[in-house]
């Protein structure tokens, strides 16, 4: 249901297109088709879900690329990895041969388990953050299906900003 706090006039379908707009975050690569819809064909008709669309492309459009870059970090990881095992498993072979297999075993077992670890947890950590993200795009649906003037943190007010040095003098 939309409260009576509906900014500047917005009807109640201009509030669930600008919903929509959110709320498509949860299809990546297709919402943000879906967002560049409504903001195309909407942008001359309401000022509000114009804004509102613009804001959940952007936004989808940084967890693309943050996603690209992410699974960059992760396929690193990897590279990483390699790049470790060599300079710590020559220190392994070299322990071995001066101070017998105990010592060696103990390094190889911890560097077994950095390989094998490492690059789960940099996909945990982008697979919360995503689902995060994600979750604050439902929060702005939700909100401004409520009839709120929703703003994510960092790209509403930059987009705001924006605008409103783009719009020409009346």
């Amino acid at each position: 249901m939309v409260s009576e706090n509906i900014p500047a006039g917005a009807t109640q379908d201009e509030c669930i297109l600008a919903a929509l707009a959110h709320a498509s975050v949860i299809l990546p690569f297709w919402g943000l088709i879906g967002a560049i819809v409504i903001w195309a064909t909407q942008r001359e008709k309401s000022r509000f879900v114009g804004f509102q669309a613009l804001q959940a492309l952007v936004y989808q459009l940084a967890l693309i690329v943050g996603g690209f870059l992410g699974v960059a970090c992760y396929m690193c990881s990897f590279f990483l990895i390699i790049f470790l095992v060599l300079p710590v498993g020559a220190y392994a072979l070299a322990a071995f041969a001066t101070e017998g297999a105990a010592n060696s075993d103990l390094l190889g077992g911890l560097l077994g388990i950095v390989m094998t670890t490492f690059p789960f947890c940099i996909m945990g950590v982008l697979a919360l953050v995503g689902l995060a993200y994600v979750l604050y795009g439902l929060y702005g649906a939700v909100r401004v299906l409520q009839g709120h003037d929703f703003r994510y943190a960092i790209v509403g007010r930059r987009l705001e900003q924006y605008l409103q040095r783009e719009a020409p003098a009346a």
